[in-house]
């Protein structure tokens, strides 16, 4: 997921998305732990992304970046 397209969508939307990735670094650990064969990459780039999409979610509440339409 690049940055820019993370600041292309809304606040709310964003914050499902973290949801989302935390729910697959979660089962994707589980299936790790009952010896399924596990992408490892996988959870590495779920948690770089959730670190973008909090990031940019910091910078809009500081007033550093504005949200998409709230111009």
């Amino acid at each position: 997921m690049r940055p820019r397209d993370i600041r292309r969508r809304d606040d709310a939307d964003l914050r499902q998305e973290v949801t989302r990735l935390k729910e697959g670094i979660f089962r994707q650990r589980f299936h790790g732990q009952s010896e399924e064969k596990v992408d490892r990459g996988l959870i590495s780039k779920h948690r770089r992304d959730i670190a973008r999409i909090k990031t940019i979610l910091r910078a809009r509440e500081l007033g550093k970046e504005s949200a998409p339409g709230a111009k």
